[in-house]
């Protein structure tokens, strides 16, 4: 009888805590929810007059000379500076 009686006992407990953890998740799912209707999304505007700049890869470098030249001008603004650097472009000048 007294087995029988802790057992019930523990399933109360059991279930009580379950329902309470549901409800708790189901108020926090309803604030989260209604945040969605609080805040306004910014409009944005479409952006027609900028032109894609199709970003500098090393697939880019045409020949040694070149590369040679990016990793100099690098290392050398690295020392400068003393903080990371990345290579955005390489332009090649022609001597006339």
């Amino acid at each position: 009888m007294i087995l029988l009686s802790t057992l019930q006992e523990g399933l109360f407990v059991s279930l009580f805590s379950i329902v309470i953890v549901f409800v708790l998740l189901s108020l926090i799912a309803l604030a989260i929810q209604s945040l969605k209707y609080t805040h306004k999304k910014p409009k944005v505007m479409p952006l027609k007059a900028q032109k894609y700049v199709k970003p500098f890869e090393l697939s880019d470098i045409k020949d040694e000379d070149m590369m040679v030249a990016a990793l100099v001008a690098s290392i050398d603004y690295f020392e400068e500076i003393k903080e990371d650097v990345r290579v955005v472009s390489v332009k090649e000048i022609s001597q006339s």
